[in-house]
């Protein structure tokens, strides 16, 4: 039987281009400096955003109170590029069961295709099975998010199944691929700054 992963505080991790660190206040302002872009939103699985008369909601108070993680094993990364917040990643780890749940979403459209979301990625999984010690990290993706799947695909994760119509979006029911990633599959990346 193994012991229950102990989770330390949120670390601060340095990559090549970007930087993984807690959030700040500036980083409502540089999200609230992009306009929604509802594809991208979607595609990273964001169907809450819409309401289901089409409107979008994107305001500093909603942007504020999702900065907030009072759970433990739940955190939350700002993805930091050139001094601005681009993004937010996140881990959800069941630390009895020792594996944990990843999330990821750029929104800064200019800065999609340069591999900065490979980056986070790696960065994220490195921590979690090099230093936390997790056996597995588990994701799902909208099918049609081609771009999110290569990422993953890149990173390691493989495909695992597929939910299908798992959510109702407002022009229709959408499939959830399934992907995970093992610790003895991951290949260990150079050092972890931070």
């Amino acid at each position: 039987m193994l012991d229950r992963l102990t989770l330390p505080p949120l670390p601060t991790l340095q990559g090549e281009h970007v930087i993984l660190r807690g959030p700040r206040g500036s980083d409502v302002d540089d999200r609230l400096r992009h306009p929604i872009d509802p594809e991208e939103e979607d595609g990273y699985g964001s169907s809450w955003r819409r309401e289901w008369d089409g409107r979008r909601y994107h305001t500093r108070e909603h942007l504020t109170a999702s900065q907030r993680s009072p759970d433990p094993g739940a955190y939350t990364w700002a993805v930091e590029y050139a001094g601005r917040c681009i993004g937010r990643a996140g881990l959800g780890v069941d630390a009895d069961q020792h594996c944990a749940t990843y999330t990821v979403g750029l929104f800064a459209a200019d800065l999609r295709g340069q591999g900065l979301g490979r980056e986070v990625t790696r960065l994220v999984l490195a921590w979690a099975f090099d230093v936390l010690g997790v056996h597995r990290v588990q994701l799902e993706v909208l099918a049609s998010n081609t771009r999110a799947i290569r990422c993953y695909l890149a990173c390691g994760f493989r495909q695992e199944g597929v939910r299908r119509e798992a959510q109702l979006y407002p022009d229709g029911w959408k499939d959830f691929i399934v992907m995970g990633l093992l610790h003895s599959e991951h290949e260990p990346q150079a050092e972890i700054a931070g």
